[in-house]
Protein backbone atom coordinates (compact mmCIF):
# COMPACT_ATOMS: atom_id res chain seq x y z
CA UNK A 1 0.00 0.00 0.00
CA UNK A 2 1.42 3.34 -1.03
CA UNK A 3 1.82 5.93 1.76
CA UNK A 4 0.14 8.55 -0.44
CA UNK A 5 -3.13 6.64 -0.15
CA UNK A 6 -3.23 7.39 3.58
CA UNK A 7 -3.89 11.07 2.95
CA UNK A 8 -6.93 10.43 0.72
CA UNK A 9 -9.52 10.30 3.58
CA UNK A 10 -8.24 13.54 5.05
CA UNK A 11 -8.07 15.16 1.61
CA UNK A 12 -11.65 14.17 0.84
CA UNK A 13 -12.85 15.57 4.16
CA UNK A 14 -10.95 18.81 3.49
CA UNK A 15 -12.50 19.16 0.05
CA UNK A 16 -15.98 18.45 1.38
CA UNK A 17 -15.92 20.72 4.42
CA UNK A 18 -13.81 23.56 2.99
CA UNK A 19 -13.63 23.71 -0.79
CA UNK A 20 -17.19 22.62 -1.54
CA UNK A 21 -18.90 25.30 0.62
CA UNK A 22 -16.74 27.98 -1.04
CA UNK A 23 -17.62 26.79 -4.53
CA UNK A 24 -21.30 26.51 -3.63
CA UNK A 25 -21.32 30.02 -2.12
CA UNK A 26 -19.81 31.43 -5.30
CA UNK A 27 -22.53 29.64 -7.29
CA UNK A 28 -25.23 31.10 -5.03
CA UNK A 29 -23.84 34.60 -5.64
CA UNK A 30 -24.87 34.28 -9.30
CA UNK A 31 -28.49 33.44 -8.45
CA UNK A 32 -31.48 35.22 -6.93
CA UNK A 33 -31.57 32.83 -3.96
CA UNK A 34 -33.69 34.08 -1.07
CA UNK A 35 -35.96 32.69 1.62
CA UNK A 36 -38.77 32.14 -0.90
CA UNK A 37 -36.85 29.84 -3.25
CA UNK A 38 -33.85 28.54 -1.32
CA UNK A 39 -33.07 25.86 -0.49
CA UNK A 40 -34.94 24.09 -3.30
CA UNK A 41 -37.01 21.04 -2.34
CA UNK A 42 -35.21 17.69 -2.65
CA UNK A 43 -36.26 15.29 -5.44
CA UNK A 44 -38.20 13.13 -2.98
CA UNK A 45 -40.37 16.04 -1.80
CA UNK A 46 -44.07 15.99 -2.76
CA UNK A 47 -44.79 17.15 -6.30
CA UNK A 48 -46.95 20.08 -5.17
CA UNK A 49 -44.10 21.40 -2.99
CA UNK A 50 -41.60 21.14 -5.82
CA UNK A 51 -44.00 22.94 -8.14
CA UNK A 52 -44.72 25.72 -5.63
CA UNK A 53 -41.10 26.27 -4.58
CA UNK A 54 -39.05 26.69 -7.73
CA UNK A 55 -35.25 26.71 -7.43
CA UNK A 56 -33.44 30.06 -7.65
CA UNK A 57 -32.77 31.49 -11.10
CA UNK A 58 -29.38 32.34 -12.55
CA UNK A 59 -29.01 36.15 -12.66
CA UNK A 60 -25.39 36.50 -13.74
CA UNK A 61 -23.57 39.48 -12.28
CA UNK A 62 -26.72 41.23 -11.05
CA UNK A 63 -25.85 40.76 -7.38
CA UNK A 64 -22.34 42.11 -7.90
CA UNK A 65 -23.71 45.04 -9.86
CA UNK A 66 -26.13 45.72 -7.01
CA UNK A 67 -23.40 45.98 -4.37
CA UNK A 68 -21.25 48.29 -6.50
CA UNK A 69 -23.77 50.42 -8.38
CA UNK A 70 -27.23 49.33 -7.24
CA UNK A 71 -29.49 49.54 -4.18
CA UNK A 72 -26.95 47.84 -1.91
CA UNK A 73 -23.95 49.86 -3.10
CA UNK A 74 -24.15 52.60 -0.46
CA UNK A 75 -24.28 50.08 2.37
CA UNK A 76 -21.54 47.87 0.95
CA UNK A 77 -19.11 50.66 0.09
CA UNK A 78 -19.82 52.28 3.45
CA UNK A 79 -19.11 48.99 5.23
CA UNK A 80 -15.83 48.64 3.31
CA UNK A 81 -14.83 52.20 4.23
CA UNK A 82 -15.69 51.75 7.91
CA UNK A 83 -13.83 48.42 7.95
CA UNK A 84 -10.72 50.14 6.59
CA UNK A 85 -11.07 52.87 9.22
CA UNK A 86 -11.33 50.14 11.84
CA UNK A 87 -8.13 48.56 10.54
CA UNK A 88 -6.33 51.92 10.56
CA UNK A 89 -7.38 52.56 14.17
CA UNK A 90 -7.08 49.09 15.69
CA UNK A 91 -3.96 47.65 14.08
CA UNK A 92 -1.52 50.37 15.27
CA UNK A 93 -3.05 50.12 18.75
CA UNK A 94 -2.62 46.34 18.80
CA UNK A 95 0.94 46.46 17.47
CA UNK A 96 2.03 49.27 19.80
CA UNK A 97 0.48 47.68 22.89
CA UNK A 98 1.72 44.19 22.06
CA UNK A 99 5.24 45.43 21.29
CA UNK A 100 5.42 47.46 24.49
CA UNK A 101 4.23 44.57 26.66
CA UNK A 102 6.53 42.15 24.82
CA UNK A 103 9.54 44.37 25.47
CA UNK A 104 8.52 44.77 29.08
CA UNK A 105 8.06 41.04 29.62
CA UNK A 106 11.47 40.35 28.07
CA UNK A 107 13.27 42.46 30.65
CA UNK A 108 15.21 40.68 33.37
CA UNK A 109 14.14 43.39 35.81
CA UNK A 110 10.48 42.24 35.85
CA UNK A 111 9.72 40.15 38.92
CA UNK A 112 7.56 37.08 38.38
CA UNK A 113 8.01 37.33 34.63
CA UNK A 114 6.73 33.82 33.87
CA UNK A 115 3.56 34.38 35.89
CA UNK A 116 3.02 37.78 34.30
CA UNK A 117 3.36 36.31 30.82
CA UNK A 118 0.79 33.65 31.65
CA UNK A 119 -1.65 36.27 32.91
CA UNK A 120 -1.12 38.55 29.92
CA UNK A 121 -2.16 35.91 27.40
CA UNK A 122 -5.51 35.44 29.17
CA UNK A 123 -7.38 37.50 26.51
CA UNK A 124 -6.02 35.10 23.90
CA UNK A 125 -7.02 32.00 25.88
CA UNK A 126 -10.51 32.97 27.02
CA UNK A 127 -13.52 31.98 24.90
CA UNK A 128 -14.57 34.96 22.82
CA UNK A 129 -18.13 35.02 24.12
CA UNK A 130 -16.85 35.21 27.70
CA UNK A 131 -14.59 38.14 26.80
CA UNK A 132 -17.43 40.01 25.11
CA UNK A 133 -19.74 39.46 28.10
CA UNK A 134 -17.05 40.87 30.39
CA UNK A 135 -16.58 43.91 28.16
CA UNK A 136 -20.33 44.46 27.95
CA UNK A 137 -20.31 44.83 31.71
CA UNK A 138 -17.33 47.22 31.55
CA UNK A 139 -19.18 49.43 29.04
CA UNK A 140 -22.61 49.03 30.64
CA UNK A 141 -24.35 52.45 30.39
CA UNK A 142 -25.56 52.36 34.02
CA UNK A 143 -23.18 50.19 36.03
CA UNK A 144 -20.09 49.96 33.80
CA UNK A 145 -16.77 51.20 35.10
CA UNK A 146 -16.13 53.28 31.96
CA UNK A 147 -19.25 55.41 32.42
CA UNK A 148 -18.59 55.70 36.13
CA UNK A 149 -15.15 57.16 35.38
CA UNK A 150 -16.64 59.51 32.80
CA UNK A 151 -19.24 60.67 35.32
CA UNK A 152 -16.59 61.39 37.96
CA UNK A 153 -14.56 63.28 35.32
CA UNK A 154 -17.47 65.63 34.77
CA UNK A 155 -19.49 64.02 31.97
CA UNK A 156 -23.03 64.50 33.24
CA UNK A 157 -24.59 62.12 30.71
CA UNK A 158 -22.19 59.29 29.77
CA UNK A 159 -22.83 57.63 26.40
CA UNK A 160 -24.76 54.47 25.72
CA UNK A 161 -22.13 52.15 24.25
CA UNK A 162 -24.75 49.74 22.88
CA UNK A 163 -27.37 51.97 21.27
CA UNK A 164 -25.19 54.75 19.87
CA UNK A 165 -23.54 53.47 16.69
CA UNK A 166 -20.42 55.64 16.89
CA UNK A 167 -19.70 54.80 20.53
CA UNK A 168 -20.29 51.10 19.87
CA UNK A 169 -17.79 51.33 16.99
CA UNK A 170 -15.24 52.98 19.30
CA UNK A 171 -15.77 50.20 21.83
CA UNK A 172 -14.97 47.66 19.10
CA UNK A 173 -11.56 49.29 18.56
CA UNK A 174 -10.75 49.00 22.27
CA UNK A 175 -11.95 45.40 22.53
CA UNK A 176 -10.07 44.36 19.40
CA UNK A 177 -6.82 45.84 20.75
CA UNK A 178 -7.32 43.95 24.02
CA UNK A 179 -8.11 40.66 22.27
CA UNK A 180 -5.20 40.78 19.82
CA UNK A 181 -2.25 42.25 21.74
CA UNK A 182 -1.25 38.82 23.24
CA UNK A 183 -0.49 37.58 19.72
CA UNK A 184 1.81 40.53 19.02
CA UNK A 185 3.35 40.19 22.49
CA UNK A 186 4.11 36.50 21.95
CA UNK A 187 5.75 37.16 18.57
CA UNK A 188 7.87 39.97 20.03
CA UNK A 189 8.98 37.86 23.00
CA UNK A 190 9.95 35.01 20.69
CA UNK A 191 11.86 37.35 18.37
CA UNK A 192 13.70 39.03 21.25
CA UNK A 193 14.89 35.63 22.47
CA UNK A 194 17.03 35.42 19.30
CA UNK A 195 18.55 38.88 19.62
CA UNK A 196 22.22 38.55 20.70
CA UNK A 197 22.93 39.99 24.13
CA UNK A 198 26.32 41.20 22.93
CA UNK A 199 24.64 43.87 20.81
CA UNK A 200 22.96 45.37 23.87
CA UNK A 201 26.13 45.19 25.94
CA UNK A 202 28.09 47.04 23.27
CA UNK A 203 25.39 49.69 23.03
CA UNK A 204 25.38 50.23 26.80
CA UNK A 205 29.18 50.54 26.79
CA UNK A 206 28.94 53.19 24.05
CA UNK A 207 26.45 55.13 26.18
CA UNK A 208 23.39 54.64 23.95
CA UNK A 209 20.04 55.58 25.45
CA UNK A 210 16.96 53.38 25.58
CA UNK A 211 15.32 54.92 22.53
CA UNK A 212 18.52 54.61 20.51
CA UNK A 213 18.87 50.96 21.53
CA UNK A 214 15.25 50.27 20.60
CA UNK A 215 15.32 52.08 17.24
CA UNK A 216 18.84 51.03 16.14
CA UNK A 217 19.15 47.52 17.56
CA UNK A 218 15.90 45.99 18.82
CA UNK A 219 13.49 47.13 16.11
CA UNK A 220 15.70 46.20 13.11
CA UNK A 221 16.36 42.74 14.55
CA UNK A 222 12.69 41.95 15.27
CA UNK A 223 11.38 43.79 12.22
CA UNK A 224 10.48 40.78 10.11
CA UNK A 225 8.60 38.85 12.81
CA UNK A 226 6.80 42.07 13.73
CA UNK A 227 5.84 42.70 10.10
CA UNK A 228 4.52 39.14 9.90
CA UNK A 229 2.42 39.65 13.04
CA UNK A 230 1.15 42.99 11.72
CA UNK A 231 0.05 41.47 8.41
CA UNK A 232 -1.72 38.61 10.18
CA UNK A 233 -3.55 40.86 12.63
CA UNK A 234 -4.52 43.24 9.81
CA UNK A 235 -6.10 40.35 7.94
CA UNK A 236 -7.94 39.39 11.13
CA UNK A 237 -9.24 42.95 11.51
CA UNK A 238 -10.53 42.91 7.94
CA UNK A 239 -12.56 39.83 8.93
CA UNK A 240 -13.88 41.39 12.14
CA UNK A 241 -17.42 40.14 12.76
CA UNK A 242 -18.17 37.97 15.79
CA UNK A 243 -17.51 40.60 18.48
CA UNK A 244 -19.74 43.09 16.67
CA UNK A 245 -22.42 40.42 16.32
CA UNK A 246 -22.34 39.62 20.03
CA UNK A 247 -22.18 43.31 21.00
CA UNK A 248 -25.11 44.76 19.05
CA UNK A 249 -25.47 43.48 15.52
CA UNK A 250 -28.34 45.81 14.59
CA UNK A 251 -26.21 48.88 15.31
CA UNK A 252 -23.01 47.63 13.70
CA UNK A 253 -24.02 45.54 10.68
CA UNK A 254 -23.18 48.38 8.27
CA UNK A 255 -19.80 49.15 9.88
CA UNK A 256 -18.08 45.86 9.04
CA UNK A 257 -18.11 44.26 5.64
CA UNK A 258 -18.61 40.66 6.83
CA UNK A 259 -21.43 41.79 9.12
CA UNK A 260 -23.04 43.52 6.15
CA UNK A 261 -23.04 40.25 4.19
CA UNK A 262 -24.44 38.42 7.21
CA UNK A 263 -27.24 40.99 7.42
CA UNK A 264 -28.43 40.28 3.90
CA UNK A 265 -28.42 36.54 4.58
CA UNK A 266 -30.06 36.47 8.03
CA UNK A 267 -31.24 39.99 8.94
CA UNK A 268 -33.00 41.31 5.85
CA UNK A 269 -36.76 40.67 5.50
CA UNK A 270 -36.48 38.25 2.55
CA UNK A 271 -33.08 36.72 3.39
CA UNK A 272 -31.29 37.62 0.16
CA UNK A 273 -28.82 34.74 0.12
CA UNK A 274 -27.56 35.48 -3.39
CA UNK A 275 -26.77 39.09 -2.55
CA UNK A 276 -25.15 38.03 0.73
CA UNK A 277 -22.98 35.50 -1.10
CA UNK A 278 -21.89 38.21 -3.52
CA UNK A 279 -20.94 40.52 -0.65
CA UNK A 280 -18.96 37.82 1.14
CA UNK A 281 -17.28 36.58 -2.04
CA UNK A 282 -16.18 40.14 -2.84
CA UNK A 283 -14.96 40.55 0.74
CA UNK A 284 -12.93 37.35 0.43
CA UNK A 285 -11.37 38.64 -2.79
CA UNK A 286 -10.47 41.95 -1.12
CA UNK A 287 -8.81 40.15 1.80
CA UNK A 288 -7.01 37.77 -0.57
CA UNK A 289 -5.65 40.66 -2.64
CA UNK A 290 -4.48 42.38 0.54
CA UNK A 291 -2.68 39.24 1.73
CA UNK A 292 -0.96 38.69 -1.63
CA UNK A 293 0.18 42.32 -1.85
CA UNK A 294 1.27 42.41 1.79
CA UNK A 295 3.32 39.22 1.46
CA UNK A 296 4.96 40.41 -1.74
CA UNK A 297 5.68 43.97 -0.58
CA UNK A 298 7.05 42.88 2.78
CA UNK A 299 8.96 39.89 1.42
CA UNK A 300 7.63 37.54 4.08
CA UNK A 301 8.17 34.52 1.84
CA UNK A 302 11.91 35.10 1.87
CA UNK A 303 12.16 33.83 5.43
CA UNK A 304 11.64 35.22 8.89
CA UNK A 305 15.12 36.63 9.53
CA UNK A 306 16.50 37.08 6.02
CA UNK A 307 17.20 40.65 4.94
Amino acid sequence: MRPQLLIIPGLLLFLFFNIWPIIYSIYISFTNANIRNFPPPPPWAPEELRQARQPPDYVGLSNYASIFAGPASAGFLGAVLWTLVFVILSVPAKVALGTFVGLLMSSDKVLGRSLMRALLIVPWALPLILSVVAWRYVFDPTYGVVNQWLYYLGVSKPPDWFVNKDYAYAAMVVIEAWLAYPFIMTVVIGALANVPRAAYEAAYIDGAGRWTIFSRITLPLIKRPLIYATVMTTAASLQFFLVAYLWNFIQLYDRFVLAYGFYWAFGSPFREYGLAAAVLTTSALIISVFMILAIRLTGLMRGMYES
